[in-house]
């Protein structure tokens, strides 16, 4: 796995904040974490923590690749800053919880 960086601020909006109804919460995943989704919107999931959103994915571009952002600002790998896609919503949100638990969040 490369080192992750965060990416420039990509001015997306969080899930949250645009109006799409009420998520789903899923509290399986431990750490404190708790899953949200939006029915109307499957191409979105969001990680909340302590009833603060901490980081969201979703589908990148129309070749269903999946982008991570803590903050807005995408996951990136560190030694050349190129943004890193993920295949499915499952690596996605992998990918982004690694990020938080390397510390991202904090910065």
């Amino acid at each position: 796995m490369p080192e992750l960086v965060l990416g420039q601020v990509t001015g997306w909006t969080p899930p949250t904040d645009r109006g799409l109804g009420e998520a789903r919460r899923d509290y399986a995943l431990g750490d404190g974490l708790v899953h949200l989704t939006w029915p109307s919107t499957p191409g979105v999931q969001a990680l909340e923590e302590r009833g603060r959103q901490v980081g969201w994915t979703e589908v990148y571009d129309g070749l269903g690749n999946w982008i991570a952002l803590v903050g807005g600002h995408p996951v990136a790998d560190a030694a050349d800053s190129e943004l890193l896609l993920s295949a499915n919503p499952t690596d996605a949100l992998t990918l982004l919880r690694l990020a938080l638990d390397r510390g991202l969040g904090d910065q």
